[in-house]
């Protein structure tokens, strides 16, 4: 349980995580909330999967957010798209993984996935790494053509570029876990004056049964040493995304 208000921006639907695991993490109060990205493409039976989801979704409204999964490897998955947004229309968001799909980004691979959430006010969330076309950087052409996009820079991955991201867009925001998770994102953050553009994620749930400890206590505690002042702090863990996702 985090011993502050806490909002996990990277949080993910995954087929073998215990039944009720999430649902009783938000009515424990373990968190005030999180960004679930729903079941991942070629999922067996993806409504049973998203099931728990959808509950969640309906009982506590804006304190959990839910992003669907897109492979533009599909064929016709626009118009794919398009009708699971029009059937769930509780969905907020669209989660893209370039690396797990082996697609570069790039305007043809994802700039039409990028306007479907433009044109219907929905935020994207993305994974990056330092490997040229699957970094940060690589995301600011289509950006500069979709300025007002909400958009998450997943694991902040280079540092460097994924703060400059921030800085560059006023609606995007980074959330450093695993790859970002270090001194020297809050470094940049503060050169940047950016303490406002980035939020706590943990990547979870996969990893946290073989945790020895409460996940989102260990980044706050993390975070404290990263940041100046529990001020910074609480941003970093709440207040930020609760801007970004309109909390």
């Amino acid at each position: 349980m985090a011993s502050i208000k806490f909002f996990d921006a990277h949080y993910h639907v995954w087929e073998q995580t215990k039944p009720e695991f999430t649902t009783r993490l938000l009515d424990s109060g373990g968190i005030d909330g999180l960004n679930l990205i729903l079941a991942r493409p070629g999922t067996a039976d993806p409504e049973a999967a998203n099931a728990e989801a959808y509950a969640l979704k309906e009982k506590h409204q804006k304190r959990v957010q839910l992003a669907c999964w897109v492979d533009p490897r599909e064929q016709d998955y626009l118009a794919g798209l398009t009708h699971f947004l029009d059937t769930h229309p509780q969905v907020t968001g669209i989660k893209i993984h370039p690396v797990a799909q082996k697609l570069p980004i790039t305007e043809e691979n994802f700039g039409p996935t990028m306007d479907v959430a433009l044109q219907r006010d929905l935020y994207v969330i993305t994974h990056t790494e330092p490997r040229p076309g699957f970094n940060a950087m690589s995301f600011f052409d289509l950006m500069k053509q979709r300025s007002k996009l909400r958009f998450i820079v997943g694991h902040g991955s280079p540092i460097e570029e994924a703060m400059y991201m921030a800085m560059a867009f006023e609606n995007c925001y980074v959330e450093p876990s695993w790859l970002g998770f270090f001194s020297l994102t809050f470094e940049m953050a503060e050169r940047l004056g950016g303490y406002h553009k980035i939020m706590a994620g943990t990547d979870g749930p996969g990893w946290f049964h073989g945790f020895a400890g409460d996940p989102f206590e260990d980044i706050v505690q993390r975070a404290r040493g990263y940041l100046p002042t529990m001020r910074q702090v609480q941003m970093f863990c709440h207040e930020n995304a609760a801007n970004f996702f309109r909390l």
